[in-house]
């Protein structure tokens, strides 16, 4: 069982304050007006055109290249029954709608971006960021980095897997701690205990920052947006499997974020999280895959804070569940005895797996190690 120094009792429950809940927070940040609005997700790369056939069915459903499902360009998206085919060829009269060639693998993942990160098909083949093919330009480091973000001074950590290679398109997973806490809290439990799985592999860029004041609110989402982009500069990232996670209030973070950066954000992880208590700005309501665990004795951060206004764990599940199209229980299966118990919606988009996780604990992570984190994460 891994020790979280991180883990704040915050007391035994939720009091509404104002327009906000705080979630054993005295102190939560001041709404701001309207938030900070998303940014808008990566256009995919376009794919190299497929070679034309002989005599192709006439029409707009031309399929696309071999092993490539079509680009991005205006709109990124294929022709009207546009799909990937072992011949690969749009017939004669077929026609692939503006921007959507048929191609190579660069082509495929072009698609996925289009539609958003999440929309990869499973084991979708790397994209590499500009960082990839020439020599880092950060290193793993025991002491804390700054970038500045929104006027801010901010400060983060950055592990690198020990054999890097400049080649190598590597995950992105921007672990966040719970209030009070800092980075390097998150480092010195190997990232939730995920970094020590993950050695074997060695396929992981590791980030994890500080909140302002040991909190989570609406500058942190840009600071999201501007570390990834320096660390996709600086090395080799695989753009589409970038994960955020986190415990407590760093799973609100990543709850705030899977409502913002679907587009950046290829799944999100939320440890007792809960909808309330953090600034978030608006919602897109795009699907994204996630999973979350909550202990069905969480008095902090509970399953169901208040029916009624529909504040708890409970319904980010049901949140992510719809935007995601899957169908969702009523009621959502919780643990009732034996080990952590976890749904995994049916029905849900291709790509956006949405799992739910209930055990016998309080304001904690699961107990165990950290497998099933890396299994969910591994999966794409």
């Amino acid at each position: 069982m891994i020790s979280y120094r991180l883990l704040v009792q915050l007391g035994t429950s939720c009091l509404i304050i104002g327009a906000v809940a705080a979630c054993g927070s005295d102190n939560p940040d001041a709404i701001s007006a309207g938030g900070t609005s998303g940014v808008a997700g990566r256009s995919g790369t376009t794919g190299t055109s497929g070679t034309t056939g002989a005599s192709g069915t006439t029409g707009t459903s031309g399929a696309t290249g071999t092993s490539g499902a079509a680009g991005t360009g205006t709109g990124g998206a294929t022709s009207t029954g546009g799909s990937v085919s072992s011949g690969g060829q749009p017939g004669t009269g077929g026609s692939v709608s503006s921007g959507g060639r048929g191609g190579s693998d660069a082509g495929a993942a072009g698609t996925a971006a289009a539609a958003g990160v999440g929309g990869y098909p499973l084991m979708n083949p790397p994209l590499p960021s500009a960082g990839c093919g020439k020599p880092a330009g950060v290193t793993t480091s025991s002491m804390y980095r700054t970038i500045m973000s929104s006027g801010d001074q901010r400060q983060y950590m950055i592990t690198l897997p020990s054999n890097y290679d400049m080649n190598k398109p590597y995950r992105f997973i921007y672990a966040s701690h719970g209030q009070g806490g800092e980075g390097s809290d998150i480092t010195k439990e190997k990232y939730y205990g995920i970094q020590s799985i993950a050695a074997a592999a060695d396929s992981v860029i590791f980030v994890a920052a500080s909140g302002l004041g040991g909190i989570w609110g609406l500058k942190d989402v840009p600071l999201f947006d501007d570390i990834l982009a320096f660390v996709e500069q600086n090395a080799c990232v695989d753009k589409s499997r970038v994960f955020a996670l986190g415990f407590s209030f760093g799973g609100m973070y990543s709850y705030s974020l899977s409502m913002t950066r679907q587009k950046t954000i290829r799944a999100g992880i939320g440890m007792s999280p809960a909808n309330y208590a953090i600034q978030i700005p608006p919602k897109t309501h795009d699907p994204i895959a996630w999973m979350q665990s909550t202990g069905m004795s969480d008095h902090t951060c509970p399953w169901v804070n208040d029916e009624a206004k529909m504040t708890g764990s409970k319904f980010i599940a049901i949140e992510h569940g719809t935007d995601n199209g899957c169908t969702v229980p009523n009621p959502i299966p919780t643990w009732t005895s034996g080990g952590m118990l976890c749904n995994d919606f049916a029905g849900c988009k291709p790509g956006f797996p949405t799992r739910v996780c209930t055990f016998n604990g309080a304001h904690s992570p699961p107990p165990g190690d950290s497998n099933w984190m890396w299994a969910f994460i591994t999966q794409f």
